[in-house]
């Protein structure tokens, strides 16, 4: 949700507007206008700059709509408020009132260690964790939501309910945070040689993620990784 930028390239744009004004008055997340992008056709596709790279399958009428070092997004194409988003190495974010870009301390790095933290949360609904294996590395899985009636807000997110959870160990502009009605399903991976993957099927307007899952959750399993 809101804020959330890798590499410095804001990834929600027109939503952070359209969820904010939407929701600050208690109404419902209203879409922004789907930007025109070319789908893929359906087929096996790899990533070419993401480490370590990702291999994934589509069906027909996704986008790779970024491919960098730490990030990368996978949508429908007609649509910016769901997809599957995949982090390199976030860290647990600070949970000062102000939300600042930062680490909270005293967290672990390993999939278990930023499970047990956000379990912890008190403004989050988070699901028993799963054990998982996805491409050759393991993990566990959890389905995250803001909890109802929470009230904390991120200076930015003009009252509507936050709750930060990543920021990144290299990245000072990286800030992930979780909004409004937004659900999460979070994979969250452990990389022998150091870190973790994070593979989050999102929904920023929570409504559409009982449609969504059906699609994205074979996406996730047919991905596999390759060497760091």
């Amino acid at each position: 949700m809101a804020n959330r930028t890798w590499l410095g390239a804001t990834i929600v744009r027109a939503v952070l507007v359209a969820v904010v004004a939407g929701c600050a008055a208690g109404a419902s997340p209203t879409p922004p206008p789907p930007t025109a992008r070319a789908a893929l056709p359906a087929g096996a596709y790899s990533t070419s700059v993401f480490a370590p790279s990702v291999g994934f399958t589509l069906p027909e009428g996704w986008v790779i709509a970024a491919d960098s070092t730490d990030y990368v997004a996978l949508q429908p194409a007609p649509s910016e408020v769901t997809g599957i988003y995949v982090f390199r190495s976030p860290a647990a974010a600070s949970q000062d009132i102000d939300c600042p870009i930062a680490a909270a301390a005293g967290v672990g790095t390993a999939a278990v260690d930023l499970v047990d933290w956000i379990r912890a949360r008190p403004g989050l609904v988070v699901t028993d964790p799963s054990a998982i294996a996805i491409g050759g590395l393991e993990g566990l899985r959890i389905d995250v939501r803001i909890l109802e009636g929470w009230l904390a807000s991120c200076p930015f997110a003009n009252g509507l309910p936050t709750a930060p959870l990543f920021v990144s160990p290299t990245d000072p502009d990286f800030r992930w945070v979780i909004a409004g009605s937004e659900r999460l399903r979070l994979h969250l991976l452990d990389v022998p040689s150091g870190g973790t993957v994070v593979v989050d099927i999102d929904a920023f307007d929570g409504s559409l993620m009982d449609s969504l899952l059906p699609v994205a959750a074979p996406i996730v399993t047919s991905m596999s990784f390759g060497a760091p």
